[in-house]
């Protein structure tokens, strides 16, 4: 059976799609923060998992963008913080208007921390400029 360039491409094609990363089907822990709301409620999501790879995705959009793998070292740093972080503020919800988020998804629970634009009482705002530093970097 002779299989064309075209067959071979599509086939190619297929399998290559097939393994790029969806961190919504990410099996490992991943830390997930960002922004949103305001007049458009559009919300800027970014995903960045145990592995180090980091992910982008608006509200807008139908798939994530890589944004690239992060320094394991980083990594480790910034989920034992967000580890610690969940552990003593237990559900902090005040959202605004404008608000952030950082969401911790380990397995199936996912915990998360939301505060307003205009909260400067946030506890996680420290981590929240660490996280977006790697996002600023790229």
């Amino acid at each position: 059976m002779k299989i064309t360039f075209l067959t071979f491409a599509l086939i190619f094609s297929l399998l290559a799609c097939s393994h790029k990363m969806n961190p919504d089907k990410y099996k490992k822990s991943q830390i997930i923060f960002g922004n949103g709301g305001g007049f458009t409620n559009l919300v800027n999501e970014y995903h960045l998992l145990e592995n180090g790879q980091l992910y982008h995705k608006r509200s807008i959009d139908t798939v994530f963008t890589e944004l690239g793998k992060q320094n394991s070292d980083s990594v480790k740093m910034l989920f034992a913080k967000t580890k610690v972080l969940f552990d003593e503020t237990k559900g902090f919800r005040e959202p605004g208007n404008m608000y952030y988020f950082i969401k911790l998804k380990q397995d199936t629970t996912t915990t998360e921390i939301v505060w307003g634009a205009s909260k400067e009482t946030s506890p996680a705002k420290e981590l929240y400029k660490e996280l977006m530093n790697l996002v600023n970097l790229k």
